[in-house]
Protein backbone atom coordinates (compact mmCIF):
# COMPACT_ATOMS: atom_id res chain seq x y z
CA UNK A 1 0.00 0.00 0.00
CA UNK A 2 1.17 3.85 -0.60
CA UNK A 3 1.60 5.95 1.38
CA UNK A 4 -1.65 8.32 0.73
CA UNK A 5 -4.00 4.27 0.35
CA UNK A 6 -2.14 4.21 4.27
CA UNK A 7 -3.48 7.46 5.58
CA UNK A 8 -7.29 7.44 3.77
CA UNK A 9 -7.65 3.67 5.35
CA UNK A 10 -6.44 5.73 8.97
CA UNK A 11 -8.81 8.83 8.37
CA UNK A 12 -11.68 7.01 7.07
CA UNK A 13 -11.08 4.41 10.65
CA UNK A 14 -11.43 7.61 12.69
CA UNK A 15 -14.40 8.93 10.94
CA UNK A 16 -12.55 12.06 9.42
CA UNK A 17 -13.06 13.80 6.22
CA UNK A 18 -9.85 14.98 4.16
CA UNK A 19 -10.77 18.48 5.36
CA UNK A 20 -10.24 17.57 9.09
CA UNK A 21 -7.12 15.32 8.82
CA UNK A 22 -6.18 18.57 7.09
CA UNK A 23 -6.32 20.51 10.28
CA UNK A 24 -6.67 23.75 9.07
CA UNK A 25 -3.12 23.32 7.73
CA UNK A 26 -3.45 21.45 4.52
CA UNK A 27 -6.32 21.93 2.12
CA UNK A 28 -8.85 19.23 1.09
CA UNK A 29 -7.21 19.51 -2.47
CA UNK A 30 -3.52 18.20 -1.09
CA UNK A 31 -4.28 15.76 1.55
CA UNK A 32 -6.59 14.42 -2.22
CA UNK A 33 -3.38 14.72 -3.49
CA UNK A 34 -1.60 12.92 -1.11
CA UNK A 35 -4.38 10.10 -0.89
CA UNK A 36 -4.27 9.67 -4.87
CA UNK A 37 -0.55 8.90 -4.49
CA UNK A 38 0.33 12.27 -6.74
CA UNK A 39 2.25 13.36 -3.59
CA UNK A 40 4.61 12.43 -1.06
CA UNK A 41 4.80 14.06 2.47
CA UNK A 42 7.11 16.20 4.15
CA UNK A 43 8.38 15.02 7.67
CA UNK A 44 6.19 17.80 8.62
CA UNK A 45 2.61 16.42 7.21
CA UNK A 46 3.65 12.84 8.99
CA UNK A 47 4.11 14.57 12.55
CA UNK A 48 0.69 16.66 11.68
CA UNK A 49 -1.22 13.64 9.99
CA UNK A 50 -0.17 11.40 12.96
CA UNK A 51 -1.13 14.23 15.77
CA UNK A 52 -4.20 14.28 13.79
CA UNK A 53 -5.09 10.37 13.76
CA UNK A 54 -3.36 9.70 17.70
CA UNK A 55 -0.95 6.98 16.29
CA UNK A 56 3.12 7.45 16.78
CA UNK A 57 4.93 9.65 14.72
CA UNK A 58 7.45 7.09 12.69
CA UNK A 59 4.33 4.77 12.47
CA UNK A 60 3.03 7.30 9.84
CA UNK A 61 6.72 8.07 8.74
CA UNK A 62 7.03 4.62 8.14
CA UNK A 63 4.66 4.49 5.42
CA UNK A 64 6.24 7.01 3.01
CA UNK A 65 7.66 4.86 -0.39
CA UNK A 66 11.11 4.66 -0.49
CA UNK A 67 12.41 7.48 -2.02
CA UNK A 68 13.34 7.06 -5.88
CA UNK A 69 16.38 8.89 -7.58
CA UNK A 70 15.18 12.09 -8.69
CA UNK A 71 14.09 12.12 -12.20
CA UNK A 72 12.41 15.98 -12.51
CA UNK A 73 10.69 15.40 -9.47
CA UNK A 74 11.89 18.78 -8.01
CA UNK A 75 11.09 20.95 -10.82
CA UNK A 76 7.61 19.48 -10.96
CA UNK A 77 7.05 20.00 -7.31
CA UNK A 78 8.01 23.55 -7.67
CA UNK A 79 5.58 23.82 -10.93
CA UNK A 80 3.08 22.41 -8.84
CA UNK A 81 3.91 25.35 -6.42
CA UNK A 82 4.41 28.22 -8.48
CA UNK A 83 0.78 26.83 -10.52
CA UNK A 84 -1.11 27.00 -7.00
CA UNK A 85 0.01 30.36 -6.46
CA UNK A 86 -0.62 31.44 -9.66
CA UNK A 87 -4.35 30.43 -9.44
CA UNK A 88 -4.92 32.24 -6.24
CA UNK A 89 -5.03 28.69 -4.13
CA UNK A 90 -2.61 29.85 -1.46
CA UNK A 91 -3.78 27.15 0.66
CA UNK A 92 -2.81 24.73 -2.09
CA UNK A 93 0.41 26.69 -2.67
CA UNK A 94 1.64 26.40 1.02
CA UNK A 95 1.57 22.76 1.21
CA UNK A 96 3.11 22.25 -2.82
CA UNK A 97 5.66 24.93 -1.63
CA UNK A 98 6.46 23.14 1.49
CA UNK A 99 6.62 19.65 -0.47
CA UNK A 100 9.27 21.48 -2.98
CA UNK A 101 11.22 22.92 -0.51
CA UNK A 102 11.82 19.65 1.56
CA UNK A 103 12.83 17.85 -1.87
CA UNK A 104 15.26 20.95 -2.30
CA UNK A 105 16.31 20.36 1.01
CA UNK A 106 17.26 16.64 0.56
CA UNK A 107 19.28 17.64 -2.69
CA UNK A 108 21.24 20.66 -1.02
CA UNK A 109 19.67 22.81 -3.86
CA UNK A 110 19.89 25.74 -1.09
CA UNK A 111 18.24 28.16 -3.84
CA UNK A 112 15.51 26.00 -4.88
CA UNK A 113 14.47 25.68 -0.92
CA UNK A 114 15.23 29.48 -0.25
CA UNK A 115 12.43 30.21 -3.09
CA UNK A 116 9.87 27.91 -1.92
CA UNK A 117 10.13 28.63 1.78
CA UNK A 118 9.66 32.27 0.58
CA UNK A 119 6.48 30.90 -1.61
CA UNK A 120 4.69 29.44 1.63
CA UNK A 121 5.39 32.05 3.79
CA UNK A 122 3.74 34.49 1.16
CA UNK A 123 1.12 31.52 1.32
CA UNK A 124 0.22 32.07 4.51
CA UNK A 125 0.35 35.63 4.91
CA UNK A 126 -2.42 35.79 2.16
CA UNK A 127 -3.91 32.98 4.23
CA UNK A 128 -3.66 35.40 7.21
CA UNK A 129 -2.11 32.35 8.64
CA UNK A 130 0.73 35.24 10.64
CA UNK A 131 1.94 32.80 12.97
CA UNK A 132 2.78 29.99 10.39
CA UNK A 133 4.15 32.43 7.94
CA UNK A 134 5.90 34.62 10.89
CA UNK A 135 7.55 31.13 11.90
CA UNK A 136 8.25 30.24 7.99
CA UNK A 137 10.20 33.66 7.96
CA UNK A 138 12.12 33.16 10.81
CA UNK A 139 13.62 30.10 9.62
CA UNK A 140 14.72 31.57 6.70
CA UNK A 141 16.16 34.54 8.45
CA UNK A 142 18.23 32.12 10.33
CA UNK A 143 19.90 30.87 6.93
CA UNK A 144 23.13 31.77 6.53
CA UNK A 145 22.03 32.27 2.53
CA UNK A 146 19.73 35.17 4.08
CA UNK A 147 22.48 36.34 6.43
CA UNK A 148 24.97 37.01 3.92
CA UNK A 149 22.89 39.08 1.17
CA UNK A 150 21.55 41.94 1.91
CA UNK A 151 18.08 41.34 -0.69
CA UNK A 152 17.33 38.57 0.78
CA UNK A 153 17.78 39.92 4.31
CA UNK A 154 16.00 43.07 3.81
CA UNK A 155 12.45 40.83 1.99
CA UNK A 156 12.61 38.57 5.03
CA UNK A 157 12.87 41.42 7.54
CA UNK A 158 9.86 43.56 5.89
CA UNK A 159 7.74 41.04 5.75
CA UNK A 160 7.98 39.96 9.45
CA UNK A 161 7.46 43.65 9.88
CA UNK A 162 3.91 43.34 8.20
CA UNK A 163 3.28 40.88 10.10
CA UNK A 164 4.20 42.66 13.62
CA UNK A 165 1.90 45.15 12.41
CA UNK A 166 -1.05 43.00 11.02
CA UNK A 167 -1.02 41.78 14.58
CA UNK A 168 -0.76 44.74 16.51
CA UNK A 169 2.90 44.56 17.35
CA UNK A 170 3.84 47.70 16.32
CA UNK A 171 6.92 48.85 18.16
CA UNK A 172 8.48 45.28 16.82
CA UNK A 173 7.32 46.28 13.61
CA UNK A 174 9.00 49.34 13.93
CA UNK A 175 12.11 47.48 14.96
CA UNK A 176 11.92 45.30 12.11
CA UNK A 177 11.44 48.07 9.42
CA UNK A 178 14.56 49.84 11.23
CA UNK A 179 16.17 46.27 10.65
CA UNK A 180 15.26 46.01 7.04
CA UNK A 181 16.19 50.19 6.19
CA UNK A 182 19.55 49.44 7.46
CA UNK A 183 20.17 46.31 5.64
CA UNK A 184 19.05 47.83 2.71
CA UNK A 185 21.68 50.66 2.91
CA UNK A 186 23.99 49.08 0.59
CA UNK A 187 21.10 48.30 -2.04
CA UNK A 188 20.99 50.98 -4.62
CA UNK A 189 19.16 54.23 -3.63
CA UNK A 190 15.62 53.00 -5.64
CA UNK A 191 15.73 49.02 -5.96
CA UNK A 192 12.66 47.91 -5.05
CA UNK A 193 13.96 46.32 -2.27
CA UNK A 194 15.48 49.09 -0.98
CA UNK A 195 11.86 51.27 -1.61
CA UNK A 196 10.08 47.91 0.10
CA UNK A 197 12.10 48.58 3.68
CA UNK A 198 10.73 52.40 3.60
CA UNK A 199 7.13 51.00 3.05
CA UNK A 200 7.18 48.90 5.79
CA UNK A 201 8.59 51.83 8.01
CA UNK A 202 6.69 54.09 7.21
CA UNK A 203 3.28 51.74 7.78
CA UNK A 204 4.74 51.04 11.24
CA UNK A 205 4.98 54.74 11.90
CA UNK A 206 2.07 55.49 11.05
CA UNK A 207 0.04 53.31 12.68
CA UNK A 208 2.26 53.80 15.82
CA UNK A 209 1.02 57.42 15.74
CA UNK A 210 4.81 58.69 15.17
CA UNK A 211 2.88 60.78 11.90
CA UNK A 212 5.92 63.53 11.54
CA UNK A 213 8.79 60.71 11.48
CA UNK A 214 6.23 58.68 9.40
CA UNK A 215 5.96 61.94 7.20
CA UNK A 216 9.85 62.60 6.68
CA UNK A 217 10.72 58.96 4.91
CA UNK A 218 7.12 59.35 3.30
CA UNK A 219 8.60 62.72 2.22
CA UNK A 220 11.40 60.94 0.60
CA UNK A 221 9.40 58.14 -1.14
CA UNK A 222 7.65 61.09 -2.56
CA UNK A 223 10.13 61.70 -5.29
CA UNK A 224 10.24 58.20 -6.32
CA UNK A 225 8.23 59.97 -9.43
CA UNK A 226 11.02 61.79 -10.39
CA UNK A 227 13.61 58.90 -11.61
CA UNK A 228 12.95 56.98 -15.03
CA UNK A 229 14.15 53.93 -13.64
CA UNK A 230 11.59 53.47 -11.15
CA UNK A 231 9.24 50.80 -12.13
CA UNK A 232 5.71 52.44 -12.98
CA UNK A 233 4.35 50.01 -10.00
CA UNK A 234 7.01 51.16 -7.21
CA UNK A 235 5.77 54.81 -7.98
CA UNK A 236 2.81 53.65 -7.36
CA UNK A 237 3.18 51.88 -4.14
CA UNK A 238 4.87 54.89 -3.28
CA UNK A 239 2.49 57.46 -3.32
CA UNK A 240 -0.29 54.74 -1.75
CA UNK A 241 1.84 54.81 1.25
CA UNK A 242 2.63 58.62 1.05
CA UNK A 243 -1.13 59.24 0.60
CA UNK A 244 -2.27 57.51 3.90
CA UNK A 245 0.53 59.60 5.94
CA UNK A 246 -1.09 62.21 4.74
CA UNK A 247 -4.40 61.30 5.27
CA UNK A 248 -3.60 60.31 8.78
CA UNK A 249 -1.86 63.71 9.33
CA UNK A 250 -5.59 64.92 8.54
CA UNK A 251 -3.80 66.97 5.04
CA UNK A 252 -6.70 64.79 2.61
CA UNK A 253 -5.89 67.11 0.12
CA UNK A 254 -2.55 65.70 -0.39
CA UNK A 255 -3.90 62.08 0.55
CA UNK A 256 -6.41 62.59 -2.62
CA UNK A 257 -3.36 64.12 -5.10
CA UNK A 258 -0.74 60.82 -4.21
CA UNK A 259 -3.70 58.73 -4.24
CA UNK A 260 -4.83 59.62 -7.87
CA UNK A 261 -0.87 59.33 -8.53
CA UNK A 262 -1.11 56.16 -7.11
CA UNK A 263 -3.76 55.33 -9.23
CA UNK A 264 -2.30 56.28 -12.62
CA UNK A 265 0.32 53.49 -12.09
CA UNK A 266 -1.62 50.67 -9.84
CA UNK A 267 -3.63 49.84 -13.11
CA UNK A 268 -5.35 46.22 -13.25
CA UNK A 269 -3.22 45.25 -16.44
CA UNK A 270 0.40 45.91 -14.42
CA UNK A 271 -1.20 44.14 -11.34
CA UNK A 272 -4.64 43.14 -10.65
CA UNK A 273 -4.67 42.16 -7.68
CA UNK A 274 -2.71 44.88 -6.04
CA UNK A 275 -4.76 47.41 -7.90
CA UNK A 276 -7.78 45.65 -6.37
CA UNK A 277 -6.21 45.97 -2.76
CA UNK A 278 -5.04 49.87 -3.18
CA UNK A 279 -8.81 50.77 -3.88
CA UNK A 280 -10.43 49.11 -1.10
CA UNK A 281 -7.69 50.21 1.22
CA UNK A 282 -8.01 54.00 -0.48
CA UNK A 283 -11.55 53.83 0.43
CA UNK A 284 -11.33 52.96 3.64
CA UNK A 285 -8.27 55.73 4.31
CA UNK A 286 -10.41 58.41 2.64
CA UNK A 287 -13.62 57.58 4.61
CA UNK A 288 -11.33 57.39 8.15
CA UNK A 289 -10.90 61.13 6.99
CA UNK A 290 -14.24 61.68 6.84
CA UNK A 291 -14.73 61.54 2.48
CA UNK A 292 -17.39 59.83 1.03
CA UNK A 293 -18.11 61.17 -1.97
CA UNK A 294 -17.97 59.32 -5.35
CA UNK A 295 -14.64 58.97 -5.18
CA UNK A 296 -14.61 56.11 -2.88
CA UNK A 297 -17.68 54.62 -4.57
CA UNK A 298 -16.25 54.02 -7.33
CA UNK A 299 -12.74 52.79 -5.27
CA UNK A 300 -14.96 50.39 -3.95
CA UNK A 301 -16.85 49.46 -7.41
CA UNK A 302 -12.95 49.06 -9.03
CA UNK A 303 -11.96 47.09 -5.86
CA UNK A 304 -15.53 44.41 -6.10
CA UNK A 305 -14.07 44.27 -9.91
CA UNK A 306 -10.90 43.16 -8.99
CA UNK A 307 -11.77 40.60 -6.25
CA UNK A 308 -14.07 39.03 -7.82
CA UNK A 309 -11.33 37.59 -10.01
CA UNK A 310 -8.45 37.49 -8.08
CA UNK A 311 -9.97 38.22 -4.09
CA UNK A 312 -8.91 35.37 -1.67
CA UNK A 313 -11.77 35.11 1.56
CA UNK A 314 -9.98 37.39 3.74
CA UNK A 315 -9.84 40.38 1.16
CA UNK A 316 -12.97 39.48 0.57
CA UNK A 317 -13.56 39.99 4.45
CA UNK A 318 -12.26 43.13 4.19
CA UNK A 319 -14.27 44.74 1.47
CA UNK A 320 -17.16 43.91 3.47
CA UNK A 321 -16.26 45.93 6.83
CA UNK A 322 -15.00 49.24 4.11
CA UNK A 323 -18.43 48.80 2.47
CA UNK A 324 -20.02 48.54 6.29
CA UNK A 325 -17.81 51.88 7.02
CA UNK A 326 -19.13 53.47 4.16
CA UNK A 327 -22.79 52.72 5.09
CA UNK A 328 -22.18 54.12 8.63
CA UNK A 329 -20.58 57.16 7.50
CA UNK A 330 -23.66 57.93 5.53
CA UNK A 331 -25.68 57.17 8.48
CA UNK A 332 -27.23 53.86 6.56
CA UNK A 333 -26.37 51.90 9.81
CA UNK A 334 -29.49 49.26 8.43
CA UNK A 335 -27.50 48.72 5.49
CA UNK A 336 -24.06 48.71 7.65
CA UNK A 337 -25.79 46.36 10.14
CA UNK A 338 -25.26 42.64 8.29
CA UNK A 339 -22.28 43.37 6.57
CA UNK A 340 -21.09 44.08 10.30
CA UNK A 341 -22.11 40.81 11.50
CA UNK A 342 -20.90 38.65 8.61
CA UNK A 343 -17.49 39.92 9.24
CA UNK A 344 -17.81 39.36 13.01
CA UNK A 345 -18.51 35.30 12.09
CA UNK A 346 -15.48 35.32 10.74
CA UNK A 347 -13.32 37.79 12.76
CA UNK A 348 -10.43 35.72 13.79
CA UNK A 349 -7.62 35.88 10.96
CA UNK A 350 -8.55 39.98 10.55
CA UNK A 351 -5.71 42.39 10.85
CA UNK A 352 -5.47 44.08 14.06
CA UNK A 353 -6.53 48.07 12.48
CA UNK A 354 -9.71 45.88 10.97
CA UNK A 355 -10.56 44.12 13.85
CA UNK A 356 -10.41 47.28 15.81
CA UNK A 357 -12.37 49.13 12.76
CA UNK A 358 -14.91 46.39 13.19
CA UNK A 359 -15.58 46.95 16.90
CA UNK A 360 -15.35 50.85 16.26
CA UNK A 361 -18.22 50.45 13.66
CA UNK A 362 -20.57 48.20 15.54
CA UNK A 363 -20.22 50.63 18.57
CA UNK A 364 -21.57 52.68 16.02
CA UNK A 365 -24.05 51.11 15.37
CA UNK A 366 -25.44 50.48 18.56
CA UNK A 367 -25.62 53.51 19.64
CA UNK A 368 -27.58 54.92 16.38
CA UNK A 369 -30.22 52.19 18.20
CA UNK A 370 -29.59 53.99 21.80
CA UNK A 371 -28.25 50.44 23.32
CA UNK A 372 -26.07 51.65 25.61
CA UNK A 373 -24.77 48.78 27.30
CA UNK A 374 -23.44 47.65 23.64
CA UNK A 375 -22.16 50.86 22.62
CA UNK A 376 -19.90 51.22 25.19
CA UNK A 377 -18.79 47.44 24.89
CA UNK A 378 -17.60 47.48 21.28
CA UNK A 379 -16.07 51.24 21.76
CA UNK A 380 -14.15 50.09 24.65
CA UNK A 381 -12.91 46.41 22.40
CA UNK A 382 -11.56 48.67 19.69
CA UNK A 383 -9.97 51.27 21.76
CA UNK A 384 -8.20 48.74 23.82
CA UNK A 385 -7.36 46.95 20.74
CA UNK A 386 -5.74 49.87 19.74
CA UNK A 387 -4.28 50.55 23.35
CA UNK A 388 -2.72 47.48 22.99
CA UNK A 389 -0.94 47.34 19.64
CA UNK A 390 0.53 50.85 20.80
CA UNK A 391 -1.08 53.57 19.03
CA UNK A 392 -2.82 55.69 22.18
CA UNK A 393 -4.08 58.33 20.16
CA UNK A 394 -6.24 56.10 18.31
CA UNK A 395 -7.35 54.76 21.69
CA UNK A 396 -7.99 58.04 22.78
CA UNK A 397 -10.26 59.66 20.06
CA UNK A 398 -12.48 56.15 20.07
CA UNK A 399 -12.82 56.89 24.22
CA UNK A 400 -13.30 60.59 23.07
CA UNK A 401 -16.30 59.65 20.80
CA UNK A 402 -17.44 57.09 23.08
CA UNK A 403 -18.12 60.07 25.74
CA UNK A 404 -19.56 61.89 23.03
CA UNK A 405 -22.44 59.28 22.11
CA UNK A 406 -23.00 58.00 25.65
CA UNK A 407 -24.87 59.34 28.43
Amino acid sequence: MTFGEKLREARMAKGLTQNEVGGGKYSTSYVSLLERAQRQPTPAMTRHFAGILGVDAELVAGWIDPPEADSGGLSAAVLHANSAWNLKDQALAASEAEYAASLAKEQSNTVVWWTMTAVQADAYLALGRFGEAAATLDELLKHPTTLTQPELQVTVLARLSAIKRATGELESAIALARSATRAAASLPQHSATRLESGYVLVAALAVRGNLDEAWHYASELAQMDKFPEVPSLSIGRAAWVVGNVAFRRGDSETGLQQHRLAAEHITPHADLRMWAQFNRASASRRLAAGIADDGVDQCIANAELGLRISGSSEEHRELALTKAQLHSMRGDYAAAKPLLLEVLEQASGLEFEAAGLLQHLLGRYYASINDDDATKKHFMLAAKLYSDAGASDIASQILGELMDVTP
